[in-house]
């Protein structure tokens, strides 16, 4: 799989931003994805004189998966006249692209020459209320709808968890960024053995796994080691409170994502809200369990239906199913198609 990264970057020249007119885009984010794809030595320095490379064994090293690097200036006005000139004229083919924190407006133009491209999906991760404004994000979705484009706003990266068989999902498995994914072996007790599959982007991750192994299930871990490693690497997501979260923080959801890494092995903490993270980035309420349960129960009707007739249809399955909704269909539609099932 092929990566276009496009990001902000300080070219030592520009100035701060000049009055209200002007907005200036984080550079650091940038820095830490790429350093942890490219597998760089120095990238993490977290525990200084204790370190051992824990990072070394896995052999992650995704330079040549990286088709391009795009830049793009770190302090521009808030309103770009023609953001179309921005484009580069020289964008490889690619599978994947991923735009960290650039002006959206330039955004809005790159995607639409993602068919040119060869773009299969695209990632914008949020690790602030204001890196991209809603009606932005309304747009590139409707942008990449139209060219069969997939596209996240995971906020922060660390939520990003697509579902099976797409081709979010192939990104996040070839490259091992997203919501982190830890396989623990447990020996009496104790964590032997912490085996990153997928990392948080800023490469936090593997920084926790460390120091997991060793400590007995009976400690508060989520406390003592993922929330204390966390804050001391430290995370990159920001402490500001966001409305579409909930007012809860993007650090925060981050911690929530890594308190997982213990869901298979014991109790963990339920997060602080009813509240899931939508593909656009934002928090919306849980479905009910029992709307959830009526979504499996279409799923498996509607497979039924097709092994025996080869086709499906609505007035089929609501005489076979009179107390499911249509909308229980529909969604056991789409998750069937997300699945690659149907």
């Amino acid at each position: 799989m092929k990566l276009v990264i496009l990001r902000s970057a300080k070219t030592g020249v520009e100035k701060a931003p000049d009055g209200p007119y002007q907005q200036e885009f984080n550079t650091h984010y940038a820095d830490r994805l790429i350093g942890n794809l490219r597998g760089h030595p120095e990238f993490c320095t977290a525990c200084a004189n204790d370190c051992f490379h824990c990072r070394a064994s896995y052999r992650r090293n995704h330079s040549r998966d990286i088709a391009g690097v795009f830049a793009f200036p770190a302090v521009l006005p808030y309103l770009i006249e023609k953001p179309q000139d921005y484009v580069p004229a020289n964008v490889p083919a690619h599978d994947a692209l991923v735009a960290v924190h650039i002006h959206e407006q330039i955004l809005l133009a790159m995607l639409n020459h993602c068919p040119r491209w060869g773009t299969r999906c695209v990632v914008v991760p949020l690790e602030a209320p204001d890196w991209i404004s809603r009606g932005a994000r309304s747009k590139a979705i409707a942008l990449c709808r139209a060219n069969g484009v997939e596209i996240d706003f995971p906020k922060p990266l660390c939520a990003f968890k697509p579902a099976p068989g797409t081709a979010l999902a192939e990104f996040r498995e070839s490259f091992h960024i997203g919501c982190p994914d830890v396989a623990l072996t447990v020996e009496n007790g104790v964590i032997t053995k912490a085996d990153v599959k997928v990392a948080a982007a800023c490469g936090s991750t593997y920084y926790i796994a460390r120091w997991l192994v060793g400590r007995n299930l009976d400690d508060d871990l989520a406390t003592e080691v993922i929330s204390k490693r966390l804050h001391s690497y430290p995370c990159t997501a920001s402490m500001e409170r966001d409305p579409e979260l909930a007012d809860d923080t993007p650090l925060h959801i981050a911690g929530q994502a890594h308190n997982k890494i213990l869901a298979p092995v014991k109790d963990v903490p339920a997060p602080s809200h009813d509240r899931v993270l939508s593909p656009t980035g934002r928090l919306v309420q849980r479905a009910p369990s029992d709307s959830l349960k009526n979504i499996r129960h279409a799923k498996e009707l509607i497979l039924q239906e097709h092994r025996s007739h080869g086709a499906v249809s609505f007035k089929q399955l609501q005489a076979r199913a009179p107390n499911l909704n249509r909308a229980a269909f529909i969604s056991a539609m789409l998750l069937l198609k997300k699945e690659g099932k149907w």
